[in-house]
């Protein structure tokens, strides 16, 4: 296959699940040793500092996520078009660098910290002492077609 249909799936066609793993930032120095990873998928409430471009050095929370766009808006960046409305400016996921975690949700806790993430933990079960089936003597094959057969005779 060509190269190109090869980005092009990868990058515009992709599956939903496959840009929203593409939706992720890189972790502060903080962070990586607090939690021994180096990138995480960006959610809303994370604060992020922008670390290129326009708008390099603010830092704030991340109000919106577009996965087609595969950026964030940040709050407290706004453009402004010609008619004086103010729209989110879009900056791009590669260009930003996470400083603090909104970590309201268990499973990307649970996920950070490197564990399974589990709904509750489940009660280990009690063990009994098993009993051993009692097992009726098995009849020879030739018995049980004899029954079968006398079985017919009597219909």
């Amino acid at each position: 296959m060509k190269p190109t249909k090869i980005r092009n799936q990868q990058i515009y066609r992709a599956t939903f699940a496959t840009r929203s793993k593409q939706v992720s930032g890189s972790l502060s120095k903080e962070l990586r040793k607090k939690y021994g990873k180096r990138s995480i998928r960006i959610n809303i409430d994370d604060t992020v500092r922008i670390i290129r471009g326009e708008y390099k050095g603010v830092d704030g929370k991340v109000t919106k996520i577009s996965t087609e766009k595969n950026g964030v808006a940040i709050e407290g960046i706004k453009k402004e078009k010609l008619k004086g409305e103010k729209i989110d400016v879009y900056i791009p996921s590669s260009n930003i660098l996470i400083i603090g975690l909104n970590t309201d949700d268990h499973w990307r806790k649970s996920k950070l910290e490197g564990q399974k993430p589990k709904v509750t933990p489940k009660e280990p079960k009690s063990e009994k002492p098993k009993e051993p089936k009692s097992e009726k003597p098995k009849e020879p094959k030739s018995e049980k077609i004899g029954k079968l057969k006398t079985r017919e005779a009597k219909d």
